[in-house]
């Protein structure tokens, strides 16, 4: 078979030690506030979000969608904060009024002990976390990983195209691409976008951490690319396609490290996640 092997379980077991070897992170900043001081801090918070919602309602021409995924993440971290069920999905007028709608009637029927509780969830790693990076970072996992049940992109063009003629492999490989560089890859835009917005509320160890997996999983998906430009049809020279799918694969094991180290520190990495 030509398929590279599959991460082991001993790889995975080995990353899982790692990451519940991290130090814990440090104590929050914000924790001597209060309630007056929380209560203003929250209210600049939502008349941004309001701001920020009166112009992607108002619109001139097309806002680009990391506009809106910006917006959601930040609507969605102020809503959690605030333990409110209002939420962001999608770039819906009548969705963005409703909910910033209801965020500002949950904003202000909060005591004064609920707002410093608020704030300071609302500065939290493991809120910034969960809210706004979480997902991405899950998606990309199963965008790199090795695994049957994973979207690895290389992996199921290796897997199509086993039998495949030169003319049938260079029709896929552009959209195949496409679909790194566009899902993916963007996802990890996203991420990078992120860890720098809320890089204060990050330990230099959580953001070295972050910012490591996220190079590796980018590195990741680049020998991707460049395994599939490489791929050849069964009988000819498979070797340096191999070779970068097995840097894919080392780069998300690295990346994988870094994530559980991460999450274990903050206690929501579950075994078998990777």
């Amino acid at each position: 078979m030509r398929n590279i092997s599959k991460i082991t379980t001993g790889t995975i077991t080995i990353a899982l030690a790692l990451g519940l070897m991290g130090c814990s992170h440090a104590r929050s900043n914000n924790e001597s506030i209060d309630g007056s001081e929380a209560k203003k801090e929250l209210a600049i918070e939502l008349k941004f979000l309001q701001n920020e919602c009166e112009r992607l309602i108002n619109k001139d021409g097309k806002i680009e969608d990391k506009t809106f995924q910006s917006y959601k993440n930040d609507f969605n971290l102020l809503s959690a904060s605030i333990n409110s069920t209002s939420k962001v999905e999608t770039q819906s007028d009548r969705e963005l009024t409703e909910s910033i709608a209801q965020l500002k009637r949950d904003v202000d029927a909060l005591t004064e002990k609920e707002y410093v509780k608020s704030y300071k969830r609302f500065n939290s790693s493991k809120t910034i976390y969960e809210v706004t990076l979480m997902n991405n970072v899950h998606d990309v996992i199963d965008a790199t990983k090795i695994s049957e049940k994973s979207n690895n992109v290389s992996d199921s063009f290796n897997d199509k195209h086993f039998h495949s003629s030169e003319a049938q492999i260079k029709k896929y490989v552009g959209p195949a691409i496409d679909h790194i560089n566009t899902v993916s890859k963007y996802k990890i835009e996203l991420m990078q976008d992120e860890i720098q917005k809320h890089r204060d509320s990050f330990t230099k160890l959580q953001l070295e951490q972050l910012k490591k997996a996220t190079h590796n999983f980018d590195l990741s998906l680049d020998n991707q690319i460049k395994s599939i430009q490489a791929y050849k049809p069964i009988g000819e020279d498979y070797s340096v396609s191999r070779e970068f799918s097995y840097k894919a694969s080392e780069k998300y094991t690295n990346a994988c490290v870094y994530i559980t180290d991460f999450e274990s520190n903050l206690g929501i990495a579950k075994a078998g996640d990777f």
